[in-house]
């Protein structure tokens, strides 16, 4: 099978990791003057000759009593120095990437059918580890037989979660064509750091529909995308499912967060915003509470082209982090990521670009690149078809991937904690933002 199938890797993997196609597809003082009254001086025969001085007095004395109200202004400059106010910014943190969490991590692979639209969601598990669990390193393996390891998961099952729960849920929808591990690296962090991550192939516009010529119609991807994501959460906490029962109990139904690249980066925004087309309608979800879109597909707002218009943009109020590339070449930052900026009505609202990052940057691929030559006989239209997407996020002059993972899992784990734990999130107010990072907020 591995050599009938070359033509398939050609679009597997990344796909989506989403092309551009994802988008065709806010003074009593005088007062005692006065109360001196010549009261004594009546008695005096010659009252003409002092009644003038008793009446000076109120005339003079307010410019006695002025005098001071004129004399701060000459101590004022020394209350005024810059160096006041320019103390806050001497009290800026460093930027210092977070790197894995306190928790070993855990992968497990179950399937969920959907009956209301007879649909069947392969799904992977990223969970935190119960201490002392051990295991061999998890394998994200591919139709052709090849695989990437992983470099910090390993297989495991519900029984060794960690005991801390319940965590925060956050579901992972991937780009267009692409597949529910195409961000591991991302998923599996926020794993580490007490997450309960959840990620679905989204049948019928996965690499292997692609290739089989099974791909859903545009309206149909654009329901199905964000109502997955839906059912995801109504199965993780469900305690009567079967495929999902070991995770419930270890699933805070209170804390919630999606999260997504390119096209998924629409049905992040989706689910919160609503939708519709004449596919479905989907109500925007009370339950969602933080999104981080990376590299969303939405368009410039004509009806026509955009699978969001500017309406339900606006209707996004719950917070959300933005993250997106600068040269970012299928999902470009202008219109994508400055309309949903621009409109939503999230009260907690940020933007990071990564300065010379790319769209694929948001995946594993530049990982690939180096991992799937050093597989025995490897799949050759395997490494051809790493090395094309590579282009677009592992070339000389992109921002390196080492760097792109150390600001994207650092930003969005602090915000996430932000979020559910009340701790600080990382802004130009706290951090000194590096060079390499556009940063802003409103």
């Amino acid at each position: 099978m591995r050599r009938l199938l070359p033509a398939f890797i050609a679009l597997a993997l990344f796909g989506a990791a989403c092309s551009s196609d994802d988008t065709s597809s806010d003074d009593t003082s005088a007062a005692p003057a006065t109360d001196e009254t010549p009261s004594t001086e009546a008695p005096s025969t010659e009252p003409p000759a002092t009644d003038p001085p008793a009446t000076e007095p109120p005339d003079t004395e307010p410019a006695v009593t002025e005098a001071p109200a004129t004399d701060p202004p000459a101590t004022d400059p020394p209350a005024t120095d810059p160096p006041a106010t320019e103390a806050p910014a001497a009290e800026l943190a460093p930027f210092t990437p977070i790197g894995d969490g306190p928790y070993a991590v855990g992968v497990q692979t179950i399937t969920i059918t959907d009956a209301e639209r007879d649909r069947p969601l392969t799904v992977d598990v990223w969970f935190p580890l119960a201490e002392g669990t051990t295991g061999d390193p998890y394998r994200y393996t591919f139709i052709t037989g090849d695989y990437y390891e992983s470099p910090r998961a390993i297989g495991a099952d519900p029984a060794s979660i960690s005991p801390d729960g319940p965590f925060p849920l956050v579901v992972y929808t991937h780009g267009s064509g692409g597949l529910r591990y195409i961000h591991s690296d991302y998923t599996e962090t926020l794993a580490s750091h007490g997450y309960l991550v959840v990620a679905a192939d989204h049948t019928g516009n996965t690499t292997v529909d692609q290739f089989l010529g099974t791909e859903d119609d545009r309206a149909t991807i654009a329901y199905n995308r964000p109502r997955d994501v839906q059912v995801l959460i109504d199965e993780f906490l469900n305690p009567e499912s079967l495929e999902t029962v070991g995770f419930v109990a270890s699933a805070d139904p209170e804390q919630i967060a999606v999260t997504g690249h390119s096209l998924g980066g629409y049905a992040t925004y989706a689910v919160a915003s609503g939708m519709e087309n004449e596919a479905g309608t989907l109500a925007p979800d009370p339950r969602i509470g933080a999104l981080i879109p990376l590299a969303p597909a939405l368009g410039d707002g004509n009806p026509e082209t955009s699978l969001l218009v500017d309406e339900r943009l606006a209707a996004v109020d719950v917070p959300t982090l933005v993250m997106v590339g600068t040269d970012d070449a299928s999902t470009p930052p202008s219109p994508n990521v400055d309309r949903a900026f621009e409109l939503a009505t999230s009260s907690t609202l940020y933007r990071v670009d990564l300065v010379a990052a790319e769209h694929q940057s948001f995946t594993d691929v530049c990982d690939y690149l180096e991992f799937f030559p050093t597989l025995e006989n490897p799949t050759e239209a395997v490494i051809e078809t790493v090395e094309d997407f590579a282009e677009a996020g592992c070339s000389e002059g992109d921002m390196p991937i080492d760097r792109v993972k150390e600001i994207t899992n650092t930003f969005a784990v602090s915000f996430l904690d932000s979020v559910f734990d009340g701790t600080e999130m990382i802004t130009a107010d706290t951090t000194e933002i590096p060079d390499d990072v556009i940063f802003a907020q409103r």
